[in-house]
């Protein structure tokens, strides 16, 4: 049919239908066009716009009917998107529920439900007339009464919800989050709880967070939610409480919350009921399916322990059933498990004294041990460059990732630090990982383990400096700038190793190694002060140990670190570094790093080499800058500055 003959015939229909003076006959008009829904071909909105008007209730009734199924049909949905349309039917909606009119508010749920399915111009006019408050009014006073009517609004409230936040926050606005919460504490009070009304309000509460993530809930909604989760067997509905509970665990007090109620044991045994019945071929539902839950649910037991309250609440001093719970998950088979068991201990080592308990369950032993077994697998994989292996590479580095923050975690106590250095077993483990690691966030991750089993621990910090493998490897990192987290960790980690180096022989591979000094000479004009003054710290002490030599080591005859080291400083432009490092920082140099810079440049133009780069790249005139600009150094300070001006205009000659 043309355009023409199809505007011909939905005239002569609409002609046809006005015309009908027999309510009968209408009445069977209407059931006709019911029947065909979707399909009915014609367009005959202007005609229901006054047959929603009727003073028979029948009449209106079987119209508001004949709205819900026409606008199954997109198109149609588009056309009978009109305000003489929806403003009759939210008109209705604000009348007392009675038996009579039960159907009629049915319908109207329908049609405004199918009105709103992807279709915000309907949306937008229901925002217009005011129409969610109603509905949100005739759920508050009618839900118990009418339950199954009420699901009809759910619905409604769903397809206007999706719509997005400008829908969303108009719901929240005219109440439906107070709504909502006498919902969920009625059906937790009935002795067997609807599933699908409880999934529907979950729902809504979901949508509404999704569009607003800052929004907190009531203690009483996420506590009836953790309820739910711990009373229903169905997936569909425990993935909506997880998925609400993760969403409002972003806030502490929720954190403390499902804590306090027991939620993570009931999340822990949910999940290890939820392992075995799979397993054992007991559960409905599709891999995929379980694997998303399972992944909720290790990702709430996670969010939850990065709260101090919640991680102290769940330790329980070592007893907690959640913590004995994490340590058994540590050889689970499930990578899900492993990963959260793991990542759980990290978020316990976060107490030192808590540390210290670990350190005795040997819970570091444990982390080493998996380390091991991950470093052995990704190794593997390289070789065979294969990607039909039984473990994703991406998992590999999960959790390689969250023992590494574990192990580190654990190491922060100076306690553990000793007993761990002491064993000898750490140290080769994690520094031969550095030789084969590829991915940038593991390494910083090692980077991070190693130096902090290096601080005080000159044993650590020797095997470091013995290791020119090793030490290639933390320079490689050190210059990777594209990776922020190993290119900053790198050069703190070979600055804490100097600290130590210096008192022996090793420190001669710091500098023979290409990169390393480079490296610090880049950690100049780090973005925080205390990696600022950890490298020139670490350049201070090598410029000590190298330019005190008159000729190449009796040790190394063969090598010149004098010379060498004064290469590397002006490869690494250190003067152009150091001018940036006090302009930029002229206002706010704490005084330590001040006189730390000082020392430095003391020792090292007196070198014609170097005074010479510094005179190029203008060092004086921002020690001069600097000088003028601060009224908070000593005259020592000042007589410092200008001895090193001088030295670098004496020095820095051609």
């Amino acid at each position: 049919m043309d355009e023409c003959s199809a505007t011909k015939s939905t005239s002569l229909e609409t002609l046809v239908i006005q015309n009908i003076s027999n309510v009968k006959e209408l009445k069977s008009k209407l059931s006709e066009i019911i029947k065909k829904g979707k399909d009915y071909e014609f367009d005959v909105s202007s005609c229901v716009k006054t047959l929603i008007k009727s003073n028979d209730q029948e009449i209106v009734l079987l119209t508001v009917e004949a709205i819900s199924e026409l606008v199954k049909c997109d198109e149609k949905r588009r056309t009978y998107s009109q305000k003489e349309i929806i403003s009759p039917i939210l008109d209705i909606l604000q009348k007392e529920i009675t038996t009579e009119n039960a159907a009629l508010i049915k319908q109207c749920f329908r049609a405004l439900g199918n009105l709103c399915c992807d279709c915000d111009s309907s949306r937008k006019i229901i925002l217009e007339c005011g129409g969610v408050p109603n509905i949100i009014n005739l759920m508050k006073k009618y839900f118990s009464a009418h339950s199954q009517l009420s699901m009809y609004a759910f619905k409604t409230l769903l397809n206007f919800a999706i719509g997005g936040q400008e829908f969303t926050n108009a719901m929240v606005d005219g109440g439906v989050v107070e709504m909502l919460q006498m919902v969920v504490i009625q059906e937790l009070e009935k002795e067997e709880i609807d599933e699908e009304a409880v999934c529907a309000l979950l729902s809504l509460l979901s949508l509404i967070n999704e569009n607003d993530t800052e929004i907190l809930y009531s203690d009483e909604i996420n506590a009836g939610v953790l309820k739910v989760l711990t009373n229903t067997a169905d997936i569909d509905v425990s993935e909506l409480c997880l998925d609400i509970l993760h969403a409002q665990a972003e806030h502490d007090s929720v954190k403390t919350l499902i804590a306090k109620h027991g939620g993570i044991q009931v999340v822990c045994s949910r999940i290890e009921q939820l392992m075995q019945k799979f397993d054992h071929g007991e559960l409905d539902a599709d891999q995929s399916d379980v694997e998303a839950i399972l992944k909720q649910a290790c990702d709430l037991i996670v969010i939850v322990l990065t709260g101090d309250e919640a991680m102290h609440i769940l330790y329980n001093k070592g007893l907690g059933e959640v913590y004995i719970s994490m340590v058994k998950w540590l050889e689970h088979t499930n990578y899900h498990l492993i990963t959260t068991g793991v990542l759980a201990i990290g978020n316990f080592a976060r107490q030192d004294d808590y540390c210290a308990q670990m350190m005795d369950d040997k819970i570091y032993d444990k982390l080493l041990d998996l380390f091991d077994v991950y470093v052995s697998f990704g190794v593997q994989m390289q070789k065979e460059h294969s990607v039909l292996h039984p473990i994703e590479p991406g998992t590999i580095t999960k959790i390689q990732h969250a023992i590494l923050s574990a192990l580190r975690n654990l190491t922060v106590p100076v306690a553990n630090k000793r007993i761990i250095a002491a064993q000898g077993r750490a140290a080769p483990t994690l520094l031969g990982a550095l030789l084969s690691v590829e991915d940038h966030h593991v390494a910083y991750k090692l980077l991070a383990a190693i130096r902090m089993l290096v601080d005080g621990q000159e044993s650590v910090a020797r095997l470091l400096g013995r290791h020119k493998s090793a030490l290639r490897c933390v320079a490689r990192w050190g210059h990777a700038g594209e990776y922020a987290g190993a290119a900053g960790e790198a050069p703190r980690l070979l600055a804490w190793a100097v600290k130590l180096l210096t008192r022996g022989p090793y420190w001669h591979n710091i500098v023979e190694v290409d990169g390393c000094i480079s490296s610090l000479v880049n950690m100049l004009v780090a973005s925080h002060s205390l990696m600022q003054n950890e490298a020139i710290l670490a350049l201070t002490l090598l410029a000590i140990e190298t330019l005190k030599n008159i000729s190449p080591s009796s040790e190394h005859p063969e090598f010149d670190y004098e010379k060498s080291f004064i290469s590397q400083l002006i490869k690494s432009e250190i003067g152009k570094h150091v001018s940036i490092l006090v302009d930029t920082n002229c206002a706010k140099m704490p005084i330590e790093v001040a006189e730390n810079l000082l020392a430095f440049l003391d020792i090292t133009s007196k070198k014609n080499k170097l005074a010479l780069d510094y005179k190029e790249a203008k060092v004086t005139e921002s020690l001069k800058k600097f000088a003028e600009s601060r009224q908070d150094l000593s005259e020592d300070l000042k007589n410092c500055i200008t001895g090193v001006i001088a030295a670098i205009s004496d020095n820095g000659k051609d």
